[in-house]
């Protein structure tokens, strides 16, 4: 009675089960590769922060130290 419904539950043929395998592969594949080159991109940005900071404190080690002048006036009352 109902037997076209019966057809739309036959097991796939395998060539579509294995096309979907391939799909899932590769969507899997660029999932991963979009991963790799975010995570490269906050490793080089955080390495060129570090570097911009490593010579920010190279130059205020250099400058004279105004904060210390005034601790040492507020130390002397």
């Amino acid at each position: 009675m109902f037997e076209y419904l019966l057809r739309r539950y036959d097991a796939p043929p395998q060539e579509t089960i294995e096309l979907l395998e391939l799909h899932q592969l590769a969507h899997e594949f660029k999932q991963e590769q979009v991963h790799r080159e975010a995570m490269e991109t906050y490793c080089d940005h955080y390495t060129e922060m570090a570097q911009q900071h490593r010579r920010d404190q190279a130059v205020m080690q250099t400058e004279a130290n105004i904060f210390a002048l005034f601790w040492r006036k507020r130390r002397q009352h």
